[in-house]
């Protein structure tokens, strides 16, 4: 899987995020005809729910320890089919300026021209282009990540956490680095390169 990520100045802290999410456990796809087809290869449309859902990162500091931070701001929608794997899609975005490292001082810092540069490039988006299944509520999604005005094709696991009446809940964790987005300042110094995100999603159809 591609990598990406951020850093931190100051105390240090450098975040790198994004989005990633799709697929969610389906039944295999069966044969259908007449008036069947229609009904078998609906899509519903989840909105991710804000509220209910997480972007955090954790970045190493010094060698000896983890820093935290999240994206305050994100929202986007999953496209899902029961019964056809390819119709699945989801795009998702934060916002950049929304980073939050429990430090005012770094987060300025973070929104600045030496790492999200967010005057210049506001959003984090990640859009898919496939979803393989990969085990049992397990799933590979392929799709584009762009952030600092850099665009890389990632693939990530994704695990589908549960689901009931008109919610879904999906996860995963993966590894980027900030350097493969321009964002290369202070690489080598105390705060890594790599950079651990976990994506928590829980999203409604209305439908």
């Amino acid at each position: 899987m591609k990598a990406m990520t951020l850093r931190f100045g100051c105390a240090a802290l450098v975040a790198a995020s994004t989005l990633t999410l799709a697929g969610m456990a389906l039944p295999r796809a069966r044969a259908v005809s007449g008036a069947g087809v229609a009904a078998a290869h609906a899509a519903d449309t989840y909105t991710i729910d804000p509220i209910h859902s997480s972007v955090i990162f954790k970045v190493k500091h010094m060698g000896v320890s983890w820093i935290y931070g999240r994206f305050n701001d994100v929202s986007g929608e999953i496209v899902w089919s029961p019964e056809d794997l390819s119709k699945h899609s989801i795009k998702a975005k934060a916002k950049a300026a929304s980073v939050d490292t429990n430090a005012s001082a770094r987060d300025k810092d973070l929104r600045g021209p030496d790492f999200f540069d967010t005057a210049n490039f506001p959003t984090i988006t990640f859009e898919s282009t496939g979803v393989k299944e990969s085990g049992t509520d397990k799933f590979e999604v392929s799709g584009k990540l762009t952030m600092h005005g850099v665009s890389k094709s990632i693939t990530i696991l994704l695990e589908k956490v549960g689901s009931g009446g008109k919610k879904i809940g999906v996860a995963t964790e993966f590894t980027v680095k900030r350097s493969d987005f321009g964002m290369t300042y202070g690489v080598g110094g105390p705060v890594s390169d790599e950079v651990t995100i976990m994506l928590g999603f829980e999203a409604t159809t209305g439908s």
